[in-house]
């Protein structure tokens, strides 16, 4: 497995799921990596999780980041509908 420091704002994809997500915490003093998928969901890695996934870093489409993954006027996440061939990997660790 590479090892892979989690930033936020940074999206990786998990090579070994085919999840791909968004850091959008990292918390030092407790441990723990917050982030949110392509359809707006919240999940939650410690950092041995996090070391254990095979992850690499990715770039997402712009319009994904724009549109569908912005909440609405009313607060409700927008899920995807455009399928995962747009995200790009950026070839760097």
């Amino acid at each position: 497995m590479r090892n892979i420091k989690a930033l936020e704002g940074q999206w990786y994809a998990d090579r070994s799921s085919n999840d791909v997500f968004c850091v959008i915490a990292v918390d030092d003093a407790d441990g723990w990596i917050d982030v949110r998928d392509l359809y707006g969901d919240i999940d939650e890695f410690d950092f041995d999780e996090w070391d254990a996934m095979d992850l690499e870093l990715c770039v997402i489409a712009e319009e994904w980041s724009r549109s569908e993954i912005e909440a609405d006027g009313d607060g409700e996440e927008q899920p995807g509908a455009q399928p995962l061939h747009h995200l790009k990997s950026s070839g760097t660790m």
